[in-house]
């Protein structure tokens, strides 16, 4: 019985130590990470240039969900910060999605040649998914696991080349799969 209370009380120490790790890499990051994660809203969205992406196909991959406006100047200023991550993490389980809602596709196309963006950019002409994910400013990022969970957000622009992005980022990865 001794052993069996032994074996409780170092698994809470090493949880509650863990815990903190966590909260911390999100927290380093600038990120909020969700007390209690939720199921994050499923989509199919048509991408500039053809084809649709579904965000349940996408299930087993760490997701970057970012919802940017054209002629917004912080989402301008974190845009080539995002097109260096995407860069980095190209050959990894990270999915970077840029999401904008009610843009023209000749605004789009001149955007992503402007900043030379090769992640997907998604096309929310009816901002029903903005509008599902509660987005009413942007830049907005949602953190999403691999098992399909808003774990954090960001609701400001974020310098995605810093060193606790990537940190953040490379944490997420190691999740086990």
């Amino acid at each position: 019985m001794r052993r069996l209370w032994m074996v409780i009380l170092f698994l809470v120490i090493f949880l509650s130590w863990n815990v903190p790790m966590v909260i911390a890499q999100f927290r380093e990051a600038g990120v909020e990470k969700l007390r209690v994660v939720v199921d994050a809203p499923d989509f199919t969205l048509k991408e500039l240039g053809g084809g649709k992406i579904s965000l349940k196909e996408l299930r087993g991959k760490i997701i970057l969900l970012n919802f940017f406006a054209t002629l917004c100047p912080n989402c301008r200023r974190e845009c080539p910060s995002f097109v260096k991550l995407h860069e980095e993490f190209k050959n990894t389980d990270l999915v970077l999605l840029k999401v904008v809602a009610k843009e023209k596709e000749k605004d789009l196309i001149k955007y992503k040649k402007e900043f030379n963006i090769s992640s997907p950019i998604l096309m929310d002409d009816n901002a029903s998914i903005t509008n599902v994910y509660g987005v009413v400013s942007s830049p907005q990022t949602f953190f999403i696991n691999r098992e399909g969970k808003i774990v954090g957000r960001i609701l400001k622009e974020m310098d995605w080349t810093s060193k606790n992005a990537r940190d953040l980022i490379e944490y997420l990865l190691k999740e086990k799969k």
